[in-house]
Order: C-alpha cells, then structure tokens, then sequence
C-alpha cells in the first residue's frame, strides 16, 4: 500500500501540478505546430546543440554515482523531465521530415537527363551547400545517439516510467484522472520508446524508415551516391588543410562530424565498399582529429561512431579494422601533437591576445557622421581576430584536458599553468566581448554591408558582361542569323540567360541583412552559377567572405559557446590544482576571479539539465571549500606565521631580525587587495575572513598571560601597517588582572594611593613610587584598564564611594594648605617682596623675579628640596598642592575607567539613533519567548546601567563648583595671593628634575630613586588657580615669558662668542694666526653653563606646556 500510495502521490503531481509537461499543454502544442516546413537544417542543428544536447547530457545526474535513488525517484525524475523528451520528440520529427524533403528534392534534380533542361546547361553538378546542410541535420542523430548510449538513466528511467503508467492504467478507477489524458500520454511513451529502439541514425535507414519511399529510389540514383561521396571528399579535404593552423575557423571540426555522418549515409544506402580514396581520407582524420566535442564538453570519438554506426556489411572494412588496432596509440600521437602545438603556439596566441585586448578596448565607436570604412573593417578584423583565438584557446585546453583524463596521463607542473592561463584568457575575452557588445551591435549593419559590398565586387564585374553578351545575342537574332546557328549555339543561349539570373539573385540577396537564410540561398546560387561553369568567378574567395559573414553575424553565440567553461564540470578536480597554483604566485592573483566564473559555468549547465537540488549545493560547496582551502586558509596560516616572524624576531634573544618593510618573504599584502570574489550563489571578502581569522588567532582566550597579551597587541598593530587589516580592539579582563589593584581599597582610603603612585597626566596611569632599599626591580603600574577590569568585578558602586572620599580629601589639602600660607612668616614676607615687585607693571619689573635676579640663575629655595635636611616650607607647600593633583588625576582616571567598563558592557548594543531594543528585536525576527524574555532582562540591565553612570560620575566642574563656593564664604581667604607662589614652586621643580637627570647620567643617583615624571603638581596647581579665580592673575605674571627670554639671552651670548672663533680659524696666513691668538680662551665651564640652560629651557617648556594640557582639561 505504501508504494502504491506514492504512485497515486507522484501521478497526481504530474496531472495537477506538471504546469506544461500536461496532456492538455500537449495537445495545445500539437495544434500549433502547423507553421511552415523551411529548408534550414542548420536551424534544427542549432536549437539542439543549445537546448537538447546538454539537457539529455545530464539527465539524472547525481553528485555522486554511487547515490543511491529512493523508490520511485526515477519515475518522478522522468516526469519532471517530461517536456525535455517532448521536445526532443518534436525536434527528431521535423528534423527527419525537413531532411527528408531535402532528400527528395536532391534525387529529383540528379534523376533528371543531362540532356533535360535546366541540366542541359551545366557543365558539372556541384551543389555542395545542399550537402553540407544535410549533413549537419544527420549529425544530429549521430550526437543524441552517442548521449543516449552514454547517459544509461535515459532509457533506464524511461522503461520504469513505462511500467509505472502500465500499473495506472490497470488501475486507473483508483486515480482522479481523465481518461483521454492517460491515452495521451501512453502514445507520447510509446513513441518515445520506438524513438530509443532503433537509435536515431540507423532509425533513417531501416526497413520502417519514414524516408523509405525515397531511400529505395536513392539506392538506384548512382550520380546522387557519387555526389555525396564527391561532397564528403571535397569538404573534408579541405577542412583537414585549416585543422590546427591559425586559417581553422570555428566551426571547421563540427564540420568534420557533419561529413562523417554524410559518409555514414552514403554507405548506408549504397550498401557497397566505399573507394580506397575515401578510406585514405578516413585514416588521415583519425589521425589528425580522431576526436570532436560538443555543447557541454561531450567527447565524440569518431572511430566508435563509425563502428557503431557502420553496416554490418562493412563491418570488416579496412580503415576501421586497421583504426582498431592502434585506436588508443592514435590517441597518445593525437595528444602528443597537441602538446608540439601548444608549445609551438602558446606565445604567439598571448601575444596576439595582448595586442587584440589592447587594440580591442582602445576602439570607442564614433558617431554616424564620421563612420569611415577604415574603422568598420578594423571592427570586423577585430571580430574575427577574437573569435579565432577564443576557439583555439577553448580546443587546446578542452581537448588536453579530456585526452590527459581519458589516457590517464598525469599533467606536468608548467602545463597546467599555462592551461590556467588559457582558461583565464577565454574568461577574458569573454568579458571584453560583453563590455563592447553593445558597440558591436551599433556598428554590425555597417560590418555587414562592408562584407557583402566586397563579394558584390567578385560579381558585378560579370553582370556587366553577361549582359553585353546577351545584348549581342539578340542583335544577331534579330539579324537573321539564328537558322546558321548549332545545337550548340542554343545551349550557350541558355547558359548566358540561366548566369544572368543566377547573377542578379545573388545581387539581391545582398542587399539586405545578413540572416542565415539569406547567406544559405546565396550560397546555393553560387553553387549552382559554379555548376554552370560559364562565369570565370573567384568563387573560393566569395566562400572565404561567407565564412567571415557567418562568423560576423553570430558572433555572439560563437563567443558565448567558445568562452563558456562549463566542460571543466568534468574536471572539478583541476580546481584545487589551479588555486594552489595561483597562490604560490602573486602576480597571477588576479585570475583567480576568473577561474572561479569558469567553474561556475558548470551550475549554469546543472540548471539548464534540471538536476536535483543536492547535486547544485553539492558543487557549490565543492567550489567553496576548494576556493577555502587552498586560498583562504593558507593565506591566513601565513599573514599569522608572518606577523608572529617579525614580532618575535624583536623579544626573542637569538633570534634573527625581520624588517618589517623588507622581508625574504612574498608580499601576502597583494592577496589582500583584491575584490570581493563574486560566485553565483556567493559574494567572498578575502580581507574579512583573514580579519576574522585573526581575531579568533588573537583573542581566542579569556584570560591570557600580560606577556602574550602584548604580543598579540603588537601584532595586531603590525597586521593593520603593513597589511591594512582593520583587527578588533583587545578586551579581555584577565590582561589587566596581574596589578592586584583593588578599586574598593582605593576609594575608601585615597591618603595612600596618592602617596605610594606618580601620576602621568598624558599617559593617563599612576606609577608607583620606588620605595627606598627594598631592591625591587619593577614598578606596578594603574591604568584605565585596570580601573575597567575592577568594575567589571565590583561594579559601579565604589564610583560613588570614590567621589565622596575623593572629596574630602581634597577639603583636607585645601585646609591644610590655607594654614600653612596663613601661618609662616617666611611666605608672608616672599608674597610682600612679590606684591612690590609686580605693582608697577614695567618691563623692568619682569627682570626683578626673584627667580632671575642672580646671573647664574638660582632659583629660590629650590636646593632646598635635595638633600637629607630637615622639610621646608616650600617643600611642603610642593607636598600638598601634589596630593591634591595625584587625587584629581585618580578621578580622572575613575571617570575614563567607568566610561570603558561601560562600553565594554553595552558592546553589542545598538545606537543612539536606533529606537529598537532587544526584545523588540527578538519579536520582529519571530524569536522564541525565553530569547525575547533574555533580551528584556538585557534591556533592563542597560536601561539601570546608564542610570547609575548618571547618578554616580561627578566631573570636575562639580568639585570646582564646590571649593569655589567655600572661597566665597571666605574659608580659603588665605589663599587669595597664592598665584605668587607659584614661580617658586615651578622653579623649585625645575631646579630638582635637572639636577635628577643629571645625577642619573652620572650614575650617582640614590638607591631607590625613580626618575619619573610626576604631573600631580601641575595639576593640581591648575586645580588651584583654577577654584581660587586666580589664572588671569597668573598669566599676568608673564613668568614662563620672562624666564625663557632670560635664558635665551644667557645661552646666545656664549654662541655667539663660539661661532667668532670658528671664524677666527678660518682665517689664513700670518694675521689670522696672530688674532687667533689674541683671543681670549672659550673655558669649559662656559660650555657646561651653556648646556645646563638649555636643558632648563627645555623643562620650562616641557612644565609652561603640561600646564597648559591641565587647565585645558579642568575647562572642559
């Protein structure tokens, strides 16, 4: 019952749903297939060759052959398929009655007397075109016969479809169906199956032949026999002249199976042993083409059709007994040739390609106006150029490619790079073609008149003469010389009207477009005109101009067929081949799009054959994963190898230095430029899979050493300079987590941290101070990261902890600094001396500092702060006003911090402009309840995430804010004049990191001093000036002004005193001499104080500028 219940499944798919393949669409077609019959075989041959050919080809074809088909598959295969065979039943029909009609038509004309008009006038039968296009429709069945014999799922498929319509029709009661539609649909089968008996050619020629009235009078015609032979000879030799020269046209070896199947005729029908000059033409096609292809990469081997097809009469003929036994040795001499030609030829046809492509696409298409005849036969060189190298690249790589699989002959290195580059360049001229197509199309009528005007020459020149000749005749006739004239003289009477006919239909046929009917009835005149044999007419050149007009006016489908790569669907495991190679070169990266397209044109075949879904993913992936493995994945291996070379080549002792700018490596940065790659079913980003690649190289871990964490920061560094990669930003918490840095203990008591840590104001972190004989050889150092990475752990909460303490350690400071001003007599007095110094607003006041009152600029009470002395006042005003900064600058770090935790959280979410939320989002995809419950909890950790950062950061203005307002109610009124103080405590600095550095190139430094810059002073003098109102008053001082022009005046002097005597020595003779002399000596203490101002210039620069940074950030 199950299999029955699938029958009723599958049988009412094909009634219901089968669209065209119905009985009711049949019989609507066979109702408008009354047209009229034309004499265009080609016609036939070309609907084939495109549609039935590569569909039969692959009919039931599986990814694998060993896939094994559920039950009743084939039947519903077949039925899927039934408009395929429907068509091919329709096409072998007309095909055979056209053919058949010509057949009639060609045994009329060789039946009648030679002396019979119109025969009476011909000096020869020729009427080859006829011939020619006989054979191309028997060619037909020779092709559909080697697909049928090939493809064994035609016929299998087609007997258990016949069975299955068996079954329906003993049942049919159990199955919604008419009647009328079974019956029509048993004799569509049946007559399929009566089409697949016999085979297609011999079917023509046996006893139920619909051809079987005119065979036996055909078998009894000795001058149609002798003329078909005749024909086959003089085609073929002619053929075999252009094989395998740069004069073989496209289309020359379809002719030779077109001429085999016309000799395959003749044989058939004479049923006689052909002439020794027949079986002499034979063996020397076997041996220069024993083997043609098809639509869709078909191999036709020439021999196994002329055995398959041949009589069992001449079975034992000799060029197919002597054939047999050196088939395979025919084979290997045929491949080897192709192998002499290819090296032979192979750089003359890139050179021609290189100039043709240059040439090609240089051409812009000018205007109506200015159109010469020049340009168009440039055009129509360049046409024809193309379309020549394009068949001769697509049969050296087809017919190689095949022969070396069919032969079993492994392919070398060189060989299949070069077959590479043959596939590339067709893809190229394929691409070249369709970018000026449109062009070519504008410019085609003016080709076409061009080529046509040029046979009318061959023509005219006889029109004119026959036309004399005629004239001439009549005089005569009207003369009264008629009754002296012979028998003779009224065959030239006839010859003379029947050449001027002929002339002026061919004339005519010329004056319009070029279509295929009117080039084959112009060539059927000149056959004729040739037959009659008055005309002394160049006829070979006239059929050298058809075959460029042929060419010209299909040169699209020429093009389309020759550049089409879908046989390499054959050869899928050229593939991996081709990409490896390709990649080990780089300059070849380029045509790696254009083998992809080649082998994509194998789905454009899958999908014109109808093949399962399966087998199409089934290629797709194979295209996907070859393209992976052999470009992606290497090309990621070794942009890692490469970064981890060069950054390793700088940590590792022993290790050989890398250049990352010139290594002995290839530049992989070229593989990175390239485009998308583009497939049909998917567009590939080289650059994005190695970024992601690396970035699951680089953060593949959660918690990862501080050592290989900067490791891979380097090279995330080095892949976006010297690659351009655009990698993701590191944020990983275990990076951070080796510091023991614990926010919570920070915020609760920040006495001790802005002790124990310098703060670096551009760097943004705190060092720690080295504490004196302890011996350590290494620094923590607190970062923002490291803020980040203790939220992560503790949240937001010590934030708010943090502004609160921070707060009131800052009241502490600003008290304990109001007391010590308030209570020392010492910077009462400093303040007065200040106080009279700047009140009269004078240059001269500026040179009264008392920082630049000595000449050997000694800063006031800086000495004071070296040394193992007691503190001083200045010192402990430095103290304070540093604590102040180190606690700001912890703030500061907090708040950046906080915003990076917080960034860090919120990664994955949307933007400010989106007004879509997660679960909102999981809604609109149709997401499950629990993901849309996720993603409100989400929303809500977010949504409570911003409002704690907002409650909880406190900037600077809020503590400006604060301490400003103690000033108004008069707290800090000590500190009103505290902007005096300030040159001393810069100089006081000043003094101190001079004297450090220089202690620390002398070697004599203390143990445990660290030399590092600690801008807690300045920023908390900007913090100062800043709550107290007083930075206009401080500008005014003109300090860091005054201080620098005094020490530009100190070093100038002694430069100037040095450059004199550089001018001294070069002075010449006595005079320069006794002056040199006289000179008064430069000492080295001079150059020592010249130095030590210039390293005092520069801290001032390096304090005036980092003040600068800090009240900038106290501003904003």
């Amino acid at each position: 019952m199950g299999h029955r219940d699938g029958e009723d499944d599958l049988m009412m798919t094909m009634w219901r749903g089968g669209g065209k393949d119905s009985p009711c669409c049949y019989r609507e077609r066979e109702r408008e297939r009354e047209r009229e019959r034309e004499i265009e075989g080609e016609g036939d041959q070309v609907q084939a060759s495109r549609n039935l050919y590569r569909q039969l080809l692959l009919f039931g074809h599986r990814s694998s052959p060993h896939e094994v088909l559920l039950e009743g598959e084939p039947q519903k295969a077949f039925g899927q398929s039934l408009s395929l065979f429907i068509e091919l039943y329709e096409t072998v029909s007309e095909t055979t009655v056209v053919l058949g009609n010509l057949l009639q038509q060609l045994n009329a004309i060789y039946s009648l007397h030679d002396n019979v008009r119109p025969l009476n006038s011909f000096k020869s039968f020729n009427f080859r075109t006829v011939f020619e296009s006989f054979g191309d429709g028997l060619a037909i069945f020779l092709v559909l016969d080697e697909i049928v014999k090939e493809n064994n799922n035609i016929k299998s498929y087609l007997a258990l479809y016949a069975r299955m319509l068996n079954k329906v029709k003993t049942e049919a009661n159990n199955f919604v169906m008419i009647i009328e539609d079974l019956d029509l649909l048993d004799q569509v089968v049946g007559n399929l199956e009566k089409l697949f008996e016999f085979g297609f050619f011999k079917r023509l020629t046996q006893m139920e032949s619909p051809w079987q009235a005119s065979l036996n009078l055909v078998r009894c015609n000795k001058k149609f026999l002798d003329a078909c032979c005749s024909c086959f000879h003089d085609s073929l030799s002619e053929l075999l002249l252009r094989i395998d020269s740069w004069k073989e046209l496209p289309f020359d070896r379809r002719k030779i199976l077109h001429n085999v199947a016309l000799l395959l005729f003749s044989v058939h029908v004479s049923a006689e042993a052909l002439d020794k000059k027949y079986g002499k033409l034979i063996m020397v096609v076997f041996q220069s083409v024993p083997v043609v292809y098809v639509e869709g990469g078909k191999r036709i081997i020439l021999f196994d059709v002329l055995k398959s097809q041949c009589p069992q009469a001449l079975s034992s003929w000799s060029p197919l007994r002597e054939a047999s036994k050196d088939l395979v040795l025919m084979k290997r001499n045929y491949l080897k040739r192709l192998s002499e030609m290819h090296s032979r030829d192979w750089q003359a046809i890139k050179d021609a390609l290189s100039c043709w492509a240059v040439s090609f696409q240089s051409i812009v298409h000018p205007s109506s106006e200015i159109l010469s005849e020049e340009w168009v036969r440039l055009l129509m060189k360049q046409i024809m150029q193309g379309a020549v190298l394009a068949d001769r690249l697509h049969m050296l790589v087809l017919s190689m490619l095949d022969l070396h699989a069919l032969l079993e002959i492994p392919l070398r290195k060189e060989k299949v790079k070069s077959l590479c580059h043959m596939i590339v360049s067709l893809k190229i001229i394929g691409d070249i073609f369709e970018m000026k197509g449109p062009g070519i199309i504008r410019s085609l009528p003016h080709v076409i008149n061009i080529i046509q005007a040029d046979i009318e020459q061959f023509i005219l020149p006889f029109k004119s003469k026959l036309q004399y000749e005629i004239a001439k005749w009549s005089q005569a006739t009207k003369m009264g010389f008629l009754s002296s004239l012979t028998r003779g003289g009224k065959e030239m009477d006839t010859k003379l009207t029947d050449s001027l006919s002929l002339v002026l239909v061919s004339l005519q046929l010329l004056e319009a477009g070029g279509s295929y009917k009117r080039q084959l009835l112009f060539s059927i005149t000149m056959d004729v005109l040739q037959s009659i044999g008055h005309l002394d007419i160049d006829f070979s050149r006239i059929q050298k101009s058809m075959s460029k007009l042929r060419i010209v006016t299909d040169f699209q489908t020429i093009i389309e067929e020759k550049t089409n790569c879908s046989f390499l669907y054959w050869r899928k495991e050229m593939l991996g081949t081709w990409l490896s190679t390709i990649y080990v070169d780089a300059r070849n990266f380029s045509w790696l799009q254009y083998i992809l397209d080649a082998f994509s044109d194998g789905l454009s075949l899958l999908k014109l054959s109808h093949v399962g879904k399966l087998t199409l993913q089934s290629y797709e992936k194979e295209i996907e994963n070859a393209l992976i493995c052999e470009i992606i994945a290497p090309l990621c291996k070794d942009i890692e190898t490469d970064l981890r070379l060069h950054v390793h080549s700088t940590r590792l002792r022993g290790s050989v230095f890398v250049n990352p700018t010139r290594t002995g490596v290839r530049n992989l940065s070229w593989y990175l430029m390239v485009n998308p790659l583009r497939l049909p079913f998917k567009l590939i980003d080289v650059k994005l899979l190695v970024e992601s690649y690396l970035n699951s190289a680089f953060y593949s871990h959660s918690v990862m050493s501080a050592y290989d964490g900067r490791v891979y920061a380097e090279m995330r560094q080095l892949g976006e300079l010297k690659y351009g990669l655009e990698l993701d930003d590191c944020y990983l918490s275990g990076y951070f987590g080796d510091q023991n840095f614990d926010i919570s203990k920070v915020v609760e008591n920040p006495n001790t941290f802005v002790d124990g840590y310098s703060y670096n104001m551009f760097n943004q972190m705190f060092i720690e101070n080295g504490p004196d004989n302890q011996g350590r050889k290494n620094l923590k150092v607190i970062g923002v990261e490291h803020v980040a990475t203790s939220l992560a752990r503790h949240g937001l909460r010590p934030i708010s902890v943090a502004s609160n303490s921070v707060t009131m350690f800052l009241n502490q400071m600003f008290t304990a600094l109001s007391e010590l001003i308030q209570g020392d007599c010492e910077t009462g007095a400093l303040k007065e001396s200040y106080i009279s110094k700047f009140s009269q607003r004078n240059s001269a006041a500026l040179n009264a500092h008392p920082s630049l009152q000595q000449q050997e600029l000694k800063f006031s009470l800086g000495k004071l702060a070296i040394g193992n002395h007691g503190v001083t006042l200045l010192e402990q005003i430095h103290f304070v006003i540093t604590r102040i900064g180190n606690a700001l600058g912890l703030v500061r770090t907090l708040l950046v911090g906080c915003s990076r935790y917080c960034c860090n959280s919120l990664w994955y979410t949307k933007g400010s402009t989106s007004d879509l939320n997660f679960s909102e989002t999981c809604k609109i995809l149709g997401l499950s309840d629990e993901t849309v419950m996720v993603g409100r909890m989400l929303d809500t950790c977010i949504t409570n995430n911003k409002c704690r950062l907002d409650d909880t950061i406190k900037p600077f203005s809020s503590l400006i804010a604060i301490f400003s307002e103690k000033l108004q109610l008069s707290e800090l009124r000590e500190l009103k004049d505290f902007f005096l103080i300030i040159p001393s405590l810069i100089a006081n600095l000043v003094d101190c990191r001079v004297l450090r550095k220089d202690k620390l190139v002398r070697g004599d430094h203390e143990p445990g001093s660290i030399v590092s810059i600690n801008d807690g002073l300045i920023m908390g003098t900007a913090f100062v000036l800043k709550v107290l109102g007083q930075e206009e008053s401080f500008d005014k001082l003109n300090w860091f002004s005054s201080a620098k022009k005094k020490l530009r005046e100190e070093i100038t002097l002694p430069e100037e005193s040095c450059e004199s005597q550089e001018e001294k020595k070069g002075w010449s003779n006595l005079a320069g001499l006794t002056r040199w002399l006289q000179a008064p000596p430069i000492t080295t203490e001079a150059h020592k104080g010249v130095d030590k101002r210039k390293r005092y210039r520069d801290e001032i620069e390096l304090i005036e500028c980092s003040l600068k940074f800090a009240r900038t950030l106290l501003s904003s």
